[in-house]
């Protein structure tokens, strides 16, 4: 069903454009997602969508517009700016339903999932997602005080792995460690004290792996509970790592272990 917007003051556009602050996200329930792969994950996903813009169809896309139950909006450039709040957006944008993913419930039977300690940047929070997508975890935790996943630099930088993992956000210290006793998944944690070589050890079938923040690391509550501290050894002067690059050696070799 294919309607136009040509206002920047249409009562739809400034909702979509509220949509960038956290606050409005959760009182509408909604985020916003740009670009033609993501949308087309989305549509595929089972994810509840509540419309499209767009300045220019995809091809292809114009069945699928004029047969869909869902209002697809034709809009100017301009409109779409306002929207995406980007100088030169992708040509396609949605509205979606937010999702609250059941911790308590999500019972893989082996493998791993990574856990996120107060990782505040949202490029590194999206690109650990969609790191732990491309290496085969089964799921991904945010604990409390990590960076909001559906921020729209977080949903950017997950390139569509945001609709192929279960992700469960707000999640408490408690409630991780209480999963992974009733699940028997072993909780590891990077640490720079005190930790092995991550490369010496043997990586259980049933593992939770957890990184932290960009400035602090994992926090002292989370490493207290570890059953195993982990450490990527370097051979040269850097003192550290980016979370986002650490996370991918981590999740690489976690991959090559566990088959």
């Amino acid at each position: 069903m294919i309607q136009t917007i040509t206002s920047l003051k249409n009562d739809l556009v400034k909702r979509a454009a509220s949509l960038k602050v956290k606050k409005y996200r959760q009182r509408e329930g909604l985020f916003l997602l740009e670009g033609k792969r993501a949308v087309e994950e989305a549509l595929a996903s089972g994810w509840k969508l509540q419309c499209l813009f767009y300045t220019k169809l995809p091809a292809g896309w114009e069945t699928r517009a004029q047969e869909s139950p869902l209002p697809w909006y034709e809009v100017p450039l301009p409109v779409l700016q306002k929207i995406t709040a980007t100088e030169d957006p992708q040509s396609v944008a949605a509205l979606v339903e937010l999702k609250q993913e059941d911790l308590a419930s999500f019972a893989p039977q082996q493998g791993l999932v990574l856990v996120l300690d107060e990782i505040r940047d949202p490029g590194n929070l999206g690109t650990l997602i969609r790191t732990a997508d491309a290496l085969g975890a089964k799921g991904v935790v945010l604990l409390e005080n990590t960076a909001d996943l559906y921020n729209p630099k977080v949903v950017r930088s997950t390139m569509g792995s945001l609709f192929h993992l279960p992700i469960f956000t707000g999640v408490s210290v408690e409630a991780l460690a209480a999963w992974c006793q009733k699940r028997q998944f072993a909780l590891w944690a990077t640490a720079l004290e005190g930790a092995e070589d991550v490369t010496k050890l043997q990586w259980p079938q049933k593992v939770a792996l957890v990184l932290g923040s960009e400035a602090e690391g994992v926090s002292s509550q989370l490493l207290a509970r570890a059953d195993q501290k982990v450490k990527i050894p370097m051979a040269g002067h850097a003192e550290s790592l980016n979370v986002a690059i650490a996370g991918g050696i981590l999740l690489f070799e976690a991959s090559r272990n566990q088959k």
